[in-house]
């Protein structure tokens, strides 16, 4: 019997062979693979902050980064073999070129749905979408700051988990689940003014008169230890975190966006959000997840046309590729740059039917492969980890030692660890009463045991 790190369960088979004796031998070999879970691991610790780049709606894998050319392909995305396993579109993504070497494509990644809306949620949870369960299961960023809140130190203003235009996605942006709302994300649209973040000295009196008046008049309910004043707690959490972010002098700085800064990254608001993000990890006041999304990759029909599959690749292109470059040249005291502070993961919440465009001229959702990028916090550059065949339909060769594609679980685990937090984790205290796994055992429709994605870090 394969072990539980190279096959997967179905529900079905689990409850069918949990319908066998325990005594009889043959399903001994079963017991011991589901022990592996309570085994002790040591987190990696390579990074001190994740950005998160959501591409919403599903990039086209095979128009981008396992690029598939056949007779479909434009001639203007100048493909080109920059490397005996990599071809390039250069057309759409020129920028990107040229920042390879701080780069690992992830070619093996599978999704578990393929509708929007369960994948989006999968994609920010990690878990399944579970309708009961909806409200209580905490994103991976809130987990995350939950887990190194106790890092944070008296100057810390800015909030654990920001997230950055997460407005168009079919899931929503995830809340704090069961979790305390001081981390659920501080959500900013960069097509607002960001100048209300920070209190200027002329209003300064005013508002610490009128923050004052606040707290004396709602004090017994944010104090309440009764169970029906959590929500009030919450509210409170959520005061106390604006208030210390809005009179701290770094916050004018980081939520700034310099007139060449904002031509440099392609004068979009992905752009845009990730010169904030990049400030975020600069400033190192407190942010240590952050969660982009970039929207529009939605093309069922007409993915060639300029405003499409062109204009997301190139707003990308020129956001990533500049973000990439700041943060390699941006040191801290000890030396260290801040890319190599911070682990980057860009992706889709699955990727787009290979081959001959449909009907309509477009692409429609894809679960079986799609490509995952990863940067900086350890991970080692330019390279290739895992392969699909000649159209890009299924994946073929894995690449990271296990005998299965990559899933959502398994990026989840990779973050968790590059972090320093030990992915095994339970908490049993939820409304629910069922058990909260860090990363849960049984996926969408399988049970697997998931793993750090080792060959990222060399």
């Amino acid at each position: 019997m394969g072990r539980l790190f190279d096959t997967h369960l179905t529900r079905r088979e689990l409850f069918r062979l949990g319908g066998v004796s325990l005594s009889a031998y043959w399903f001994l070999p079963l017991v011991k693979p589901l022990n592996v879970r309570a085994a002790k691991v040591s987190p990696r610790g390579s990074a001190r902050f994740c950005i998160f780049v959501m591409l919403d709606g599903g990039q086209s894998h095979v128009d981008a980064w396992d690029l598939k050319e056949g007779k479909w392909t434009p001639g203007d995305f100048e493909v080109k073999q920059l490397q005996p396993d990599l071809k390039w579109p250069v057309g759409l993504y020129p920028k990107l070129a040229a920042q390879l070497d701080k780069i690992a494509l992830l070619r093996s990644v599978e999704a578990w749905d393929s509708v929007h809306g369960r994948a989006q949620y999968y994609v920010q949870a990690a878990h399944a979408l579970n309708p009961s369960l909806q409200k209580e299961i905490p994103p991976v960023g809130s987990v995350v700051a939950m887990e190194l809140a106790r890092q944070r130190r008296p100057g810390d203003t800015l909030p654990p988990y920001v997230a950055l235009n997460v407005t168009q996605s079919q899931a929503g942006l995830l809340k704090s689940g069961f979790l305390p709302a001081t981390y659920s994300p501080f959500h900013i649209d960069t097509n607002t003014g960001l100048s209300a973040y920070q209190v200027d000295e002329g209003g300064r009196a005013e508002f610490e008169r009128r923050w004052e008046l606040l707290k004396r008049f709602d004090a017994r309910l944010r104090t309440d230890k009764a169970l029906e004043a959590k929500a009030y707690r919450d509210f409170n959490d959520h005061y106390q975190g604006a208030v210390q972010m809005m009179t701290d002098p770094r916050t004018g700085k980081v939520f700034q966006i310099p007139p060449e800064d904002h031509a440099r990254y392609g004068k979009t608001i992905t752009g845009d959000a990730c010169i904030l993000a990049r400030n975020l990890v600069e400033a190192d006041a407190g942010t240590r997840f952050i969660f982009l999304q970039q929207d529009g990759w939605d093309h069922h029909s007409n993915i060639y046309q300029q405003g499409n599959h062109y204009k997301r690749s190139w707003e990308l292109d020129h956001a990533l590729a500049p973000l990439f470059e700041d943060l390699a040249g941006r040191k801290r005291d000890d030396g260290r740059s801040l890319l190599s502070q911070t682990l980057i993961v860009c992706m889709g919440e699955f990727g787009r039917t290979p081959g001959e465009l449909t009907a309509l001229a477009g692409r429609d959702h894809y679960q079986y492969a799609f490509t995952a990028l990863f940067a900086g916090g350890g991970v080692k550059g330019g390279q290739r980890i895992g392969k699909t065949d000649e159209l890009g339909t299924k994946v073929v060769d894995p690449g990271w030692g296990l005998k299965r594609s990559i899933y959502m679980e398994d990026i989840a685990t990779t973050i968790y660890s590059a972090m320093g937090v030990d992915w095994t984790k339970t908490m049993k205290e939820t409304p629910s009463g069922r058990e909260f796994y860090y990363i849960e055992p049984f996926a969408t429709t399988k049970m697997i045991a998931n793993r750090e994605i080792a060959p990222l870090f060399g």
